[in-house]
């Protein structure tokens, strides 16, 4: 690598950095883009995970970056045809440049050779990491249009050695991102994690483990349980036997927090309602005529929640009540 490449590399590896950790995580991965155009120029990219199969990469959340989904409808029709899948295949880690007329010459690949003539892939660099055992992998593939701009041993080089570094950046992002949902006080209590909507998880938190294979019996720590899945497809709240969990979506992701199930969640709907309006300050009677239901009848929940948080004042509330924030 040359002198000033180095010296880009070391800048960019500052600017990444400092990204994870400012940049909201809708931005994140463009700001990041555009800043490596600066050292590898390019004009569309592709940064996602897939597993690997028989018939090319099964997507399991992508980002792309001047880019669209019309490229990727048109992808998934001759994916099977992408022979740089099949070169990545059985590497843990890989950096490639290509050229589509090269990469994709003869009959056999017209499909992935078109493609790349009409969204503009004429020539490209992929980095990837993949499990061998899972056929998990993440990648990050930058695109040139112009046939002549043919990526040299030394962008190779460089994108391979910044690897690494722009998949750590992209988890440092998402897990301060995760930490921001969690919120100052309920941190103690809940274990996070992040994972795509297949139900493979991309950051775990301590004690997460712990929970769901206490609720499921679960040994499989390469993917959710299967019965959280399930749940988790029509709601973003799964009270278990034993855990709670609560799932943000964005982004293609899951942003998950579980901890274990309190005496508070045994509370229904209104009960609990009732219960944080007197934590809030009202009065018996201001709860009542809030809930449009009698005195008697709100002392009758009140004396319930009470029994079932074994508390015996109003101002023990308040603890109870801050687990079920979600």
């Amino acid at each position: 690598m040359s002198r000033s490449l180095l010296s880009n590399y070391s800048d960019l590896l500052l600017t990444i950095y400092r990204l994870a950790q400012d940049t909201p995580i809708l931005e994140f991965q463009d700001a990041l883009l555009v800043a490596l155009k600066s050292c590898i120029p390019f004009d569309s990219s592709m940064w996602g995970t897939a597993t690997m199969t028989d018939n090319g990469i099964d997507v399991h959340s992508i980002h792309l970056h001047q880019s669209s989904q019309a490229m990727l409808i048109a992808y998934e029709a001759v994916k099977h045809q992408d022979s740089l899948v099949q070169r990545v295949e059985q590497l843990t880690a890989a950096t490639i440049s290509f050229n589509s007329e090269i990469e994709y010459a003869g009959p056999d690949k017209a499909g992935m050779r078109a493609l790349c003539e009409e969204f503009g892939h004429r020539n490209g660099l992929i980095t990837c990491e993949t499990n061998p055992f899972t056929k998990f992998v993440q990648w990050m593939s930058l695109y040139r249009k112009d046939a002549k701009q043919v990526c040299t041993d030394e962008e190779t080089l460089f994108f391979d050695k910044l690897g690494p570094h722009l998949m750590q950046a992209l988890a440092i992002n998402r897990r301060i991102h995760l930490d921001k949902l969690v919120g100052d006080i309920a941190r103690q209590s809940w274990s996070v994690a992040i994972a795509d909507t297949r139900g493979v998880p991309y950051h775990v938190g301590n004690q997460f483990w712990d929970l769901m294979e206490a609720e499921w019996k679960t040994q499989n720590r390469a993917q959710l349980p299967a019965a959280l899945l399930n749940k988790l497809t029509g709601t973003n709240l799964v009270m278990g036997r034993s855990i709670v969990v609560h799932c943000k979506p964005e982004h293609g992701l899951w942003y998950l927090k579980a901890r274990p199930r309190e005496r508070v969640d045994g509370l229904s709907p209104r009960e609990y309602m009732v219960a944080k309006m007197l934590a809030g300050g009202m009065s018996q009677k201001e709860v009542a005529t809030k809930a449009s239901r009698s005195p008697e009848t709100i002392r009758s929940q009140i004396r319930i929640v009470f029994e079932k948080l074994e508390i015996s004042n109003v101002v023990m509330l308040a603890p109870h009540l801050a687990l079920r924030d979600f």
